[in-house]
């Protein structure tokens, strides 16, 4: 019984840092998102669409995307990378040597780009400046100037997390005042966003910029959320009556 609660103690003591992470996951749970509905919204011809997970996340955290993009007419490319391991900017370089590669495999159909808070900060770093081929990108709870929930983490997980002091906003965040986007660019703000301020969403330079109902992890499992973002993929700005700061 004693070997059984030594080695207890020693497994919690162990992971105990992964308690703001879960706790990462659960926020807006409270808020359960809404089901899909198909969207009315078309591209006329087939569209490649890439899409960016956040940190702690893998592809698989896109997937209520899939679905109303292809709906849409879009053909959607997962994107799978090391949230934790690399910096902001190396995870930037990245993506667009993998923007460009899918750019050369088919160079007449157009690509966009729809990432989530870190994602969607790589996204913008991945195609600034231009690249040739790509159409619009959709910012989802981006923390362009940065997070105060990265700020409280920097000290205890700094060191494992490549990307934790540069999504801090102590130092104004990755992508700070100034920063233009190289593409057409659309940022969506979630309301209920304890994570990431609406305030540390903005991007100059953004086409567009609404603020929806949802929580960080769950604002683009909601439908109103994806027919903006397929709006915004088709024509460039999101519909006219979503709520702008």
């Amino acid at each position: 019984m004693m070997k059984t609660g030594f080695w207890l103690s020693a497994i919690i003591g162990r992971w105990n840092w992964l308690a703001p992470l879960l706790a990462v996951s659960l926020i807006g749970c409270n808020s359960l998102p809404d089901l899909t509905e198909e969207t009315e919204l078309k591209v006329a011809q087939q569209e490649n669409v890439v899409v960016v997970h956040g940190l702690f996340r893998t592809q698989r955290a896109m997937r209520p995307l899939r679905t109303p993009l292809s709906n849409a007419g879009f053909h959607v490319i997962e994107y799978r990378y090391p949230s934790t391991r690399k910096s902001v900017d190396e995870l930037g370089r990245e993506l667009r040597q993998f923007l460009i590669d899918q750019i050369a495999l088919e160079p007449q159909v157009p690509l966009h780009v729809v990432g989530h808070s870190l994602g969607a900060v790589i996204a913008v770093k991945a195609t600034t400046p231009t690249i040739p081929g790509i159409g619009r990108v959709v910012q989802i709870s981006p923390p362009n100037l940065g997070s105060p929930w990265a700020g409280s983490l920097e000290g205890m997980l700094g060191s494992w997390i490549a990307s934790i002091e540069e999504l801090s906003n102590r130092e104004g965040g990755p992508l700070p005042l100034g920063t233009v986007p190289g593409s057409t660019t659309g940022v969506i703000a979630a309301n209920s966003d304890t994570l990431v301020p609406q305030e540390l969403t903005h991007l100059d330079g953004a086409v567009d910029q609404i603020h929806l109902p949802g929580s960080h992890t769950f604002v683009f499992w909601r439908s109103r959320t994806q027919q903006e973002i397929i709006h915004f993929l088709i024509h460039g700005r999101f519909s006219d009556d979503a709520p702008r700061p």
